[in-house]
């Protein structure tokens, strides 16, 4: 029947337009009232709100009560009354629209939230109101019980059942008249009016009956239901706890005048001196921190850390619902009008953990991405460091178009701890962030961090990397990465270095086989003699990570050499004499030597006057010019001029290696020069390489910026510019006396072509010369992070 009731009311309810709520189900609870109460909804935005319905039909006799309760409802505000949103009459039905609100007994029921400490709470609230009615209102409730309170949604316990409401400056008051029709108004009358009537009210403090009834609602919340006055004088009140026993004897007291008001109970609850028997009921920690609360915005400094230590403490005791909904505004609102600080914003989001994602878009994230535009260090700290509690509530919109342009400029703030903070901030940003915010500003603004004076925040910054590497778009990152940890693997900072080799351990899938090889083991190698043992200890374990990637590499490769055995000589040497010293040649060092020493005098042409026929005439009348044009050749080639005369004898694998210097390391380094790398040019990376070796570098025309990755490689044309440069030249020739070879040697100066005059050297001198250019190269190495506004002239973010 009452289902059916209320789908007839719901559908009055919709086909009337005036009425812009929808009524819900029916809310079942100890009803002794005259309303019934629903859930509802406000159509234009789908707000939940409570609906309390009065059938005028079936209670004609207590019209006046309904229609008296609806007006006191609409002129009566007070934090403790229930908050009125609309009240609407029909010729059948008078409706009271209210905010979401749930019956007392309803909720009590829960003892896991309603406990003493709540309940406490809710009795001061509720105590605080009658002081109000009574005193500043002048009024009598005269109706006060279980079923008209109700608990909001933020947990707070709200007065209403204003039937009989009447001020006693009223002409005509309607509880003189209309008391008895109240359902069980004989059961919560006090003793006075069921022996005298609802007029002796009259003659008799207005505060007498509400304190009576206050008291039989604090016996009924803690007891349970009572049939009848002489109840609250029984045993039972006992389950009341003892700090509120005594004073609650004073509120049940037959006799009038021995009755204490609501104002003095309240007094003798915040009272918590010794000399007040059973004072201090009310000053718990729920009942004094709710109502400083209110007035957070305008405390002192020292006031507000006092209340942000104090409700830390407690805050668990307070309702989940009420630290979302009544303390996040007022602690919100502080934090961005009235100076709150950081201890105000760690509250905050302790709070909002219990909030869902919309929930804390509409509450708390706009006030955090205003914030972050602030000038203060300590709030952008105090955020960043929290930023882990709220970015997974934060849309991808809002923190790449709100939040990342206010967090960029922490790279480059004054403060080194804001620079710090903000690289560690990335790590968490990461999942929320475009790939072009990624690639291009991040990166950028990583680039110059990696380049920062304060060496924690370089080994942070290379942290960073490591960890988002695989994030980085794949066009890039292998050169990015490359730049930014082979530039580390220098850093002074022994755990910059070391940061840097874990870095790279954890990143080797990203690198291709030829980068290893080429690039990556080159630089980390000389940190496996570090003078730093987690350095090297480190360092070996990354070469071996490299390494078993290169030789699974080369495992792969298909074979090119020729199908001919390494161990035998080709057929066009087969007439080659042995060497000298007796060995056969075909051991692993003799084959190695033969095959080098051979293979090299077969392409200069030369024979010892054994007759080797390699399909080139060699007549004795032609070795002048065949010397004249080898000489050509290797100074094309830059390397010495060499004439050989007949004494020469490929016999001698020794005393041939010696003269021809293939066994030379600076020689070999002649005939391949260091190609100029585009992604391998460090600038001062090269200063330890042999300064003794006869060779000329390219010039190194790369910057060291790996933050301008994205523009692409340009070809540089340099000038080319003739420069002067000793050769030194060996000359094999016959004695006319005695007709054996002797050798003279002459320094001449060769005119040649170089890509740049600032890349051109010439051959490194010896002595002491040497030791002073190697020194220079080594305080230049050293330096290299010691200045980085003067001395790095990189300009990573010159790039841009």
């Amino acid at each position: 029947m009452d289902f059916l009731k209320s789908t007839i009311a719901s559908i009055a309810a919709k086909t009337n337009s005036a009425f812009p709520y929808s009524i819900g189900e029916r809310i079942e609870y100890q009803n002794d009232t005259i309303w019934t109460v629903y859930h509802g909804t406000r159509r234009t935005d789908n707000t939940a709100c409570t609906i309390f319905e009065f059938n005028i039909v079936e209670n004609r006799t207590r019209v006046p009560l309904a229609r008296n309760a609806s007006k006191k409802l609409r002129t009566l505000m007070f934090p403790g009354v229930i908050k009125v949103l609309d009240t609407y009459e029909t010729e059948n039905d008078i409706y009271v629209v209210t905010e979401n609100v749930t019956p007392l007994d309803v909720a009590i029921q829960n003892r896991k939230l309603m406990n003493n400490e709540s309940i406490r709470w809710g009795l001061h609230t509720i105590a605080l109101t009658l002081r109000f009615i009574n005193v500043d209102a002048s009024s009598i409730h005269g109706n006060i019980r279980m079923s008209s309170i109700f608990i909001t949604d933020s947990g707070e316990w709200k007065l209403s059942g204003f039937d009989l409401l009447t001020s006693t400056k009223d002409e005509d008051p309607i509880i003189y008249t209309f008391g008895g029709l109240v359902p069980d108004s004989g059961k919560y009358a006090s003793p006075e009016i069921g022996k005298g009537g609802w007029e002796i009210l009259r003659k008799q403090p207005h505060h007498l009956l509400d304190s009576w009834q206050y008291g039989a609602l604090i016996f009924e919340i803690f007891n349970g239901k009572f049939t009848s006055s002489d109840q609250l004088q029984s045993s039972m009140r006992k389950q009341i706890p003892p700090d509120l026993f005594g004073p609650f004897k004073k509120l049940v007291q037959t006799t009038p005048r021995s009755r204490a008001s609501i104002k003095q109970f309240i007094d003798v609850g915040r009272d918590d001196s010794k000399a007040t028997p059973g004072g201090g009921f009310f000053r718990s920690d729920m009942i004094m921190l709710s109502e400083n609360i209110e007035n957070l915005s305008v405390q002192s400094e020292y006031e507000r850390e006092a209340f942000v230590k104090e409700f830390q403490r407690v805050k668990d005791k307070f309702p989940p619902s009420y630290l979302r909904l009544r303390v996040l505004p007022e602690l919100v609102k502080c934090f961005e009008f009235g100076g709150g600080g950081p201890r105000i914003l760690s509250v905050m989001l302790d709070i909002s953990q219990h909030m869902s994602p919309e929930e804390f878009q509409v509450a708390v994230a706009p006030t955090i991405l205003k914030m972050f535009g602030v000038p203060d260090r300590a709030i952008r700290i105090a955020l960043l460091e929290a930023l882990p509690k709220f970015i997974d509530s934060m849309t991808n919109k809002m923190v790449n178009d709100k939040l990342f342009p206010d967090l960029l400029t922490g790279f480059v703030d004054a403060a080194p701890a804001v620079r710090e903070q903000t690289v560690k901030a990335v790590l968490v940003l990461m999942p929320k962030l475009s790939d072009r915010n990624i690639n291009n500003d991040l990166l950028r603004h990583l680039a110059k961090t990696q380049n920062d004076e304060q060496p924690g925040i370089r080994t942070n910054t290379t942290i960073c990397l490591g960890k988002i590497a695989h994030s980085l778009g794949p066009n890039t990152r292998s050169r990015v990465l490359t730049a930014a940890f082979t530039r580390s693997l220098r850093d002074p900072f022994v755990h910059g270095r070391n940061a840097a080799l874990m870095a790279l351990a954890v990143t080797v899938d990203i690198f291709s086989a030829d980068d290893c090889a080429s690039k990556l083991l080159p630089a980390i190698c000389p940190l496996l003699i570090d003078k730093e043992k987690i350095v090297r200890t480190q360092a070996h374990k990354t070469v071996d990570v490299y390494m078993g990637k290169v030789n699974a590499h080369a495992a792969s490769m298909p074979d090119l050499n020729s199908t001919q055995p390494l161990n035998s000589a080709p057929a066009s040497l087969a007439g080659t004499p042995k060497p000298a010293d007796g060995s056969d040649g075909n051991g692993p060092e003799g084959s190695w030597a033969g095959w080098a020493i051979n293979g090299f005098t077969k392409r200069m042409g030369v024979d010892d006057g054994v007759e080797i026929n390699h399909g080139v005439p060699s007549p004795s009348a032609e070795r002048v010019s065949t010397d004249s044009s080898l000489s050509s050749t290797l100074a094309a080639n830059r390397l010495p001029a060499i004439n050989l005369s007949p004494a020469s004898s490929v016999t001698r694998p020794s005393s041939a290696t010696s003269s021809i210097g293939f066994g030379s390391t600076a020689v070999a380094k002649s005939f391949e020069p260091i190609e100029d790398n585009d992604d391998f040019a460090w600038g001062g990376f090269d200063d330890d390489a042999d300064t003794t070796a006869h060779t000329v570098k390219p010039a190194n025309t790369e910057e060291d910026d790996w933050a301008s990755f994205d523009e692409p490689v340009r070809s540089v044309s340099v000038p080319a510019k003739s420069v002067a440069t000793k050769v030194t030249t060996t000359t094999i020739r016959n004695d006319a006396a005695t007709k054996r070879p002797t050798t003279s040697t002459k320094t001449t100066t060769v005119n040649r072509t170089t890509a740049s005059a600032t890349a051109t050297k010439s051959l490194a001198p010896t002595g002491k010369s040497h030791s002073i250019a190697a020194h220079k190269n080594r305080k230049k190495k050293e330096s290299m992070f010691a200045d980085t506004e003067a001395a790095d002239d990189d300009g990573w973010g010159d790039g841009w």
